[in-house]
C-alpha cells in the first residue's frame, strides 16, 4: 500500500485539500496525516493541487512507504 505522510500544519492544507477529494483514505497520526492509496498507485498532480515550489518539493519530509515512482515538478507517484 503506497502511504504518504503529510504534516499538518497550514503550509501542507493545499496537499491535504488535494488527496481529500480523491480515492486515497487519510487518518491524522500525532502532528501528520497518513494518506493511503489501498488499490493502484498513490498520484498528486501539482497543476491540480497549486503547491508552491517549497511545499511542493517539501512533500515527502513526513516520509512515504512504497516506492517512488516519479516525483519532479509536475507529478509525485508512490506505487506499492
Amino acid at each position: 500500500m503506497a502511504t504518504l505522510y503529510i504534516l499538518d500544519v497550514p503550509e501542507f492544507r493545499t496537499l491535504l485539500d488535494a488527496v481529500a477529494s480523491d480515492t486515497a483514505t487519510t487518518r491524522t497520526v500525532g502532528d501528520y496525516v497518513r494518506v493511503s492509496c489501498e488499490t493502484g498507485p498513490l498520484v498528486l498532480e501539482r497543476a491540480r493541487v497549486g503547491a508552491r515550489d517549497a511545499v511542493w518539493f517539501s512533500a515527502l519530509t513526513g516520509g512515504y512507504s512504497g516506492t517512488m515512482a516519479r516525483f519532479d515538478e509536475s507529478e509525485l507517484r508512490l506505487e506499492d
